[in-house]
């Protein structure tokens, strides 16, 4: 098993007792980030200092936490990096902070840290400041082994998001997904930024459909060899995997509750493609929709209380939702004719879903409640299978263009799209852990 940088606070104290480090005390100062909608907090990250014999570049460090931070929605990042280390230079100098020159370059938070290694372990020392008060948030240390230091500061940015804004931030979630990269399709994860890619399924089939469990240590998917289809259950850090359900005909989209005890999917056992709901096992399999109709892709409100789902039963496919106990569906898209792929934001307030638009799938959301379409991407090539991160505000999905598919990340407020993953193969089918 891969070792993990702590997200527990009492974790990571007695980790850092344990290694004889003394933790940096939290500061008692908090910065308003209570701005308008749409502003941003102006944060400086200079390069961080290097002690000891780490491997680690403080390069590689600036542009992965520049990165997490830009993406996150909350921040600007002060722009000229010539300025923020130059000042950064007259501060090692002098031996103090200059929080006037730093507010100087336009920045209200700055991050300064220390980088320090041994043979086998490294450490990532941060201590954040806001420049109005002259005073620091906070200050922790991060500490592993030299291999996981892209974790670190993964950790360092969601901590960052959390203590200035109150939001979870995205940056140590994952995103699984199929990829034919050797040959046949198999499923994959990586880092929400596209990086560490691993490859989870070796059935010597067709492995499709991924989605998590809660808790981001399991993953669900169709497993297809031959005419025979079923759903298998695999825990990505063993590598090991067990069977779900293997009825006859359709065994597919199949997502795990948000407590993780019962899944819902779309089984074809009774003839036509319906609704179950079962338990996480396969055990005690209960249809949920009757009828003529093809109905299929469910998703879960994220209270658990309804789920979102196709059917054709109007002539082609669009968006339905039902209480996830069953009854009386209530049709949520009426924009469009083709309307497929629900996810269900975690925020419980919109659906995005894939949309036919002048022969062209693009990614839209509508709202729950007043049932309003937003359309989130333009242009050409195919954009399907939108899956939100646990913030709420940022999407993943693929794009097919010129026989190429590869993965996007979006901010459903910025719409600026962010190009995942490259080179050979195609990459499909995302879903973001929570």
């Amino acid at each position: 098993m891969t070792r993990r940088f702590s997200t527990s606070i009492t974790a990571f104290l007695l980790l850092l007792f344990q290694l004889g480090i003394t933790p940096i005390a939290r500061a008692q100062v908090h910065i308003s980030v209570s701005k308008a909608f749409g502003e941003k907090v102006i944060i400086t990250v200079p390069l961080f200092d290097v002690e000891g014999g780490t491997i680690v570049a403080a390069e590689d460090v600036r542009d992965v936490l520049v990165f997490d931070l830009a993406n996150s929605g909350h921040f600007s990042l002060v722009a000229n990096t010539e300025f923020v280390d130059e000042t950064e230079t007259d501060d090692r100098v002098s031996g103090r902070i200059n929080f006037q020159e730093w507010a100087a370059l336009g920045a209200e938070v700055l991050v300064k840290g220390k980088i320090e290694g041994t043979l086998s372990e490294m450490s990532i020392e941060v201590t954040v400041y806001d420049l109005a008060q002259g005073k620091p948030i906070f200050g922790r240390r991060y500490s592993g082994r030299h291999s996981d230091w892209r974790a670190a500061v993964h950790h360092i940015s969601d901590d960052i998001v959390k203590e200035l804004t109150g939001e979870d931030g995205i940056a140590q979630t994952r995103i699984a997904f199929v990829s034919n990269v050797t040959g046949s399709k198999e499923i994959y994860v990586m880092d929400y930024d596209g990086e560490n890619r691993r490859r989870v399924t070796r059935d010597n089939a067709i492995a499709i459909y991924p989605d998590w469990f809660p808790g981001g240590e399991e993953l669900i998917y169709t497993m297809i060899r031959g005419s025979r289809q079923e759903t298998r259950r695999t825990r990505i850090a063993a590598g090991t995997s067990s069977r779900v359900t293997s009825f006859p005909g359709l065994n597919a989209f199949a997502a795990p509750s948000p407590r993780g005890g019962e899944v819902v999917m779309t089984l074809s056992r009774d003839g036509n493609p319906e609704i179950y709901r079962l338990r996480a096992d396969g055990s005690e399999p209960r249809r949920l929709t009757f009828g003529r109709n093809t109905e299929s892709s469910p998703c879960w409100s994220p209270d658990g209380r309804r789920m979102a789902y196709v059917s054709d039963r109007s002539g082609a496919p669009q968006i339905y939702t039902m209480s996830a106990t069953g009854g009386s569906p209530q049709r949520l898209t009426y924009e469009g004719r083709y309307n497929t792929s629900p996810d269900w934001s975690p925020k419980g307030n919109l659906v995005a879903f894939t949309a036919k638009i002048d022969g062209v799938f693009q990614i839209c959301t509508v709202d729950v409640g007043s049932k309003e379409i937003v359309r989130l991407t333009a242009g050409p090539g195919d954009k399907e299978d939108p899956s939100w991160a646990r913030d709420g505000r940022h999407i993943t999905y693929s794009v097919t263009s010129g026989g190429k598919s590869d993965l996007y990340m979006l901010d459903i407020y910025e719409l600026e799209p962010v190009r995942l993953t490259s080179g050979a193969g195609d990459y499909l089918s995302p879903t973001w852990s929570d």
